[in-house]
């Protein structure tokens, strides 16, 4: 029975309780205890057995376990709890179980101290987390489940975000963690993001997939992969529990054997771990060696475990049930246990006889035999591996981001100066620019690599980085050993390091240094262009002023004597002079309109359509037209150019009007967005909203496929003889309404007249 309790790798005690007069529980004595106990608190459980828990654990009232004894010993409830316990002798994180068996209590220890001094460690690499996924350009959000009353996962809660989580909901990361996902995603629990994340916790499986999220005010997509760690959807984390051992006790001499194998299997029974105790089986014709084991005692939980019921392996050979633990070696430890009695403990791979997982294995000699504990560690193991998974999958992605990414560790001098930075995280662009793989910088100086970081001032940046702890943003032109790159740089402190990112915008600067010389050169032609236009215009216009007047001047005088075709002639003469007047007037306007920037101010167009009317006065009552001006706006723009763009328009209704048929001109306005734009509609600038102004006729219209063509120069749909003109009125349209940084479109069909649409920023 001692040694079943040594095989135990937690530490078992047996008490019973002590009675006062008054049959009041006093305390309690210790009738059994295991050598795994022992080791565990540095006691000589030899010592203490017949002792009272007061004497040994002087602590242990005022701790309140005393109390817990007493309730579990009354109603036979068991109980399971993790305490602190310091006293002189002993101090640490102890997991206890507390069954009763009979009039007895059975208390179970496991020393969880490591367990907890891993959980500070793991704080700390939180925070180094947290510091990580703060500078990444993309979205992190670790999320914890919360429950109602049935036990069912009722929502997530963040638990740690970055900050582009936070900049998602336009909240701080303070501001958020902690709380709900649905105080800001209000009806995401009805899609299936909440399904996917709800999966990934309870069913353990990775799930990417991608959501297109337009509601509570949201329209976004987005590329989302839910992994599970530990309690929190992001990594996998299975909190398991350690292992329990066999709890037994009950060595009176006076008790019979039945009860106390009865007490035993009570015991094994109630560990969450797989418990058996094997006999060996030697052969007298090879020495006695042995050559199997019976299965002697086996506990509930091999049920679960290996899949198979207690009465499928009593007294069976553990090789005729699973011959797979010679491949796997265990069958030789199983051996070496018995025949050295030295304990083994180690994990395997078991992937025979029906079984696959990864078992956490300890044997303890028994007799001539062995007790094997085992549990199944397999959720630790796929955690384990989700974790590399995720290790390798960032180190892909740092390694073929566009950006370049490195961490720099300080370099001190002997008075505690940074004076160096040493790389110890470098990606591939990184490494690129000096023509190494990033292992190759690992481990160096900065200055190794690039010597002149030191001097132009990079290095200063990067120490104001690290000293001040305030995060660095900005460009620079390294130009400097054997590189010349225009450089968006971030340096962000992280714990005791700097993390630099950066991105290479070279191309980008050369072709805006290129942009830049074009735009110079194209200034340069126009102010040539407009110059020239204007001593043409001058040049041009003296001779036709005078063609005019020696015109008038012949027909006056010698008219009659020059007879019907010289009249004729003369006539064809000035008109010709006229025509080419005109030309060179809407060419000079033209031209002024392209080299001029628009003045812009509030327009009220109802008081410059008001003033064109006025200068078409004339040709308006000739033609007996009709002008409505209906809702017109106020724009931002060039009054001047303004009343040029619709004196165009309206002369062009007058113009091309129907025979016999008075024109009617209705000029009207609405606004329009410019997710609402025509597809056709190429603005030249981009606002929220634009004021539309339509400007229809009922005039002879023309064919729709000429509605892009009527807008440049010199275009003419009809013949001088049909209608005067010089070919220019509507690419002056045109120009105005690109100054003012909209965009202008026609629409007609043959004799039904024609509408053009101005769109300007409003």
């Amino acid at each position: 029975m001692q040694a079943m309790l040594d095989g135990s790798l937690n530490g078992v005690i047996l008490l019973e309780a002590v009675y006062d007069s008054q049959q009041t529980v006093t305390d309690f004595r210790i009738v059994a205890a295991n050598q795994t106990l022992g080791d565990m608190t540095g006691i000589n459980v030899q010592n203490i057995i017949g002792n009272t828990m007061g004497a040994v654990y002087p602590g242990y009232k005022a701790g309140g376990f005393f109390a817990l004894y007493c309730q579990t010993l009354a109603d036979g409830k068991p109980r399971r709890n993790e305490y602190y316990y310091e006293d002189e002798q002993l101090n640490g994180w102890f997991e206890v179980s507390i069954t009763r068996q009979d009039s007895h209590l059975v208390l179970t220890t496991t020393n969880t101290t490591e367990a907890h001094k891993a959980g500070e460690t793991a704080e700390l690499a939180a925070v180094r987390l947290q510091q990580i996924i703060d500078v990444a350009q993309t979205g992190i959000a670790v999320l914890k489940p919360t429950f109602d009353e049935a036990g069912q996962v009722m929502d997530f809660t963040f638990a740690t975000v970055n900050r582009v989580m936070a900049q998602l909901v336009s909240e701080t990361t303070d501001a958020i963690q902690g709380k709900p996902i649905s105080n800001w995603f209000l009806s995401y629990r009805e899609t299936d993001v909440f399904s996917h994340f709800k999966h990934t916790y309870l069913a353990d499986e990775i799930r990417r997939f991608d959501i297109h999220y337009d509601i509570d005010g949201f329209d976004i997509w987005v590329d989302v992969q839910s992994v599970k760690l530990d309690d929190t959807v992001i990594v996998t984390f299975t909190d398991y529990t350690l292992l329990k051992e066999v709890q037994h006790a009950l060595e009176q001499q006076a008790a019979d054997n039945q009860r106390q194998t009865e007490l035993i299997n009570s015991v094994l029974d109630s560990s969450d771990s797989g418990i058996i105790a094997f006999e060996a089986i030697r052969d007298p014709a090879q020495q006695n060696t042995i050559v199997d084991f019976k299965f002697m005692v086996i506990n509930r939980a091999c049920i679960g475990l290996l899949g198979k019921t207690i009465d499928e392996m009593m007294g069976q050979k553990l090789l005729t049930i699973f011959p797979g633990n010679v491949e796997t070696g265990l069958f030789e430890l199983y051996k070496h246990t018995t025949e050295t009695g030295h304990p083994s403990r180690t994990e395997v791979y078991y992937n025979h006889d029906g079984l696959d997982f990864w078992l956490d294995i300890s044997a303890q000699k028994l007799g001539d035999g062995f007790v094997v504990t085992f549990t199944d560690v397999s959720p630790i193991k796929r955690a384990n591996k989700a974790v590399e998974a995720s290790a390798a999958e960032l180190t892909t992605v740092i390694d073929t981001a566009q950006a370049g990414i490195f961490l720099f560790e300080p370099v001190f001098d002997d008075l505690n100066e940074v004076v160096d930075f040493r790389f110890r995280l470098a990606n591939r662009q990184l490494a690129a620019y000096v023509g190494q793989e990033p292992a190759a910088l690992t481990g160096q100086l900065g200055s190794r690599w690039f010597p002149d970081y030191k001097q132009n001032g990079l290095f200063d940046t990067y120490r104001k980085a690290y000293t001040s702890g305030r995060t660095q943003r900005f460009d620079f032109h390294y130009d400097a050993d054997g590189i010349d790159a225009w450089l968006d740089i971030m340096a962000t402190k992280m714990g005791n390091e700097v993390l630099v990112t950066f991105a290479d915008y070279t191309n980008l600067k050369r072709l805006q240094r290129q942009l830049e010389h074009s735009i110079t050169d194209l200034r340069r032609s126009n102010e040539s262009l407009q110059q020239f236009a204007y001593v043409a215009s001058h040049d041009l216009q003296e001779p036709l002023r005078k063609i005019q007047s020696f015109g008038d001047v012949l027909q006056a005088r010698f008219g009659p004597g020059l007879g019907e075709m010289g009249s004729d002639m003369i006539g064809r003469m000035q008109t010709a002079a006229g025509r080419m007047s005109s030309l060179i007037h809407d060419l000079l306007t033209y031209s002024r309109l392209s080299a001029k920037p628009a003045e812009m101010k509030p327009v009220a167009l109802s008081g410059v359509l008001s003033r064109v009317i006025d200068d078409l006065d004339i040709p308006i009552r000739e033609t007996g037209a009709t002008i409505q001006l209906i809702d017109l706006p106020t724009v931002p723009g060039d009054e001047s150019q303004l009343r040029q763009l619709f004196q165009n328009l309206i002369t062009n209704a007058l113009k091309f009007r129907q025979a016999a048929v008075p024109p009617v001109v209705i000029i009207r306005s609405r606004l329009v967005a410019v997710t609402d734009l025509p597809p056709e509609v190429m603005v030249v600038r981009k606002v929220p909203l634009y004021q539309c102004i339509s400007v229809t006729d009922n005039g002879i219209g023309f064919d729709q496929k000429y509605a892009e063509r009527i807008f440049q120069v010199f275009q003419r749909l009809h013949a001088r003889s049909q209608y005067d003109g010089t070919g220019i009125g509507l690419a002056i349209v045109q120009r105005v309404v690109d100054n003012h940084g909209g965009a202008i479109r026609a629409s007609s069909e043959v004799g039904r007249g024609a509408t053009f649409e101005l769109y300007l920023p409003g």
